[in-house]
Parts: C-alpha cells; sequence; structure tokens
C-alpha cells in the first residue's frame, strides 16, 4: 500500500495558520470552543485536550520522536475522508503540505484521531469515543496501519498526523503565500 505523499491541514476562515488552540489563553479559547458547532464546546474539551497532548508528547518521546512543541499542530495523511467525518464540511479552507518537508522525528500519527476512537455500535453505526491513550506511530509503521485497518478502502477512516516543530512550516508559508 502507498502512503499518501502529503499533509492536509484544515483551517477556519480568520484562524491563524499552525496555531493550536491550547496555546491560546484560556478564555478566549473556551470562547471559541463555545461557538463550536460540533462536539468540542461541551466545557471539558480543552482540560481533557491538553492533558491528552501531554500523553502524546510523553509516548512520542519514549518512540524516538524529538517534539519541539508543547501542542502539536494536526493534520490528516492524505485527505480527509468523505462521510461523516469529512473535514471539508467542518472546515473552510485546507491546505496540502508535502510529506518530505518533515523529518521524521517532528510527525507522530495515530489512527484514526488522537483524541477519539471510531468504534462501530450493533448496528453498525459509527460513533466517537474518546481514546485517552491511543497508539502512537511512526512514519515506517504507518504501511502496517493501512493494511491492517484496511484505512483508505473505508470513507470514513483516516491516520491524523501530530507535527512537533514549526520549523519546516515556515518555509512552506513563506511559499504557500507566495502562490495566493
Amino acid at each position: 500500500m502507498r502512503i499518501p505523499n502529503y499533509l492536509t491541514y484544515f483551517y477556519r476562515k480568520g484562524q491563524l495558520l499552525f496555531q493550536s488552540i491550547c496555546e491560546l489563553d484560556e478564555v478566549i479559547a473556551e470562547d471559541i470552543l463555545s461557538h463550536d458547532e460540533l462536539w468540542r464546546g461541551d466545557g471539558t474539551y480543552l482540560v481533557y485536550r491538553k492533558k491528552h497532548e501531554a500523553f502524546l508528547r510523553k509516548t512520542f518521546t519514549a518512540k524516538g520522536g524529538k517534539p519541539q512543541l508543547k501542542h502539536p499542530i494536526y493534520m490528516i495523511l492524505g485527505n480527509s475522508p468523505t462521510g461523516p467525518f469529512d473535514l471539508h464540511k467542518e472546515y473552510d479552507h485546507f491546505m496540502e503540505i508535502p510529506t518530505s518537508i518533515f523529518p521524521v522525528e517532528y510527525v507522530s500519527y495515530t489512527y484514526p484521531d488522537s483524541m477519539y476512537s471510531v468504534p462501530v455500535d450493533e448496528l453498525d453505526r459509527v460513533y466517537l469515543e474518546r481514546d485517552p491513550a491511543p497508539k502512537i506511530y511512526l512514519l515506517d509503521e504507518i504501511p502496517d496501519v493501512i493494511a491492517r485497518y484496511e484505512v483508505y478502502n473505508h470513507n470514513n477512516h483516516y491516520i491524523e498526523a501530530q507535527i512537533w516543530s514549526l520549523e519546516p512550516l515556515k518555509e512552506f508559508n513563506k511559499q504557500f503565500k507566495r502562490t495566493q
């Protein structure tokens, strides 16, 4: 199975590029989350997310990662799935970023999401469930993940990438602004 050679970064109109909600002032972040149309504005998300990211960082470091950020920037390996988790429906904008700009020690991966598992109930309906300890993968493990879970054979599956350094994005961001 061929691994997609790009990551997709989704963002909303007016949002600063490559910024984590966890880096914002807590009052501002909670205000943003309270206006979220989906499931994040439940009042527990931000506290849980910060604890969760500490777990992700610790686990990634134990696997040899070299995170430079306290809170990662989230992207999807390849494009968004279609169906109920189509990120094109949730976000105004997206950009595709070549995976080649990222040193492997700056990117961790989770399947399908770092914060949520996507189980199927007894009626074959997909739903979200918080996952307190997701498995972290490195790039060389992704072909096995794709094969084992048939990731790109199902419309509601994706692999999330956590970017742990802004350094590779600086030059990309300059190039992106010049092309717009």
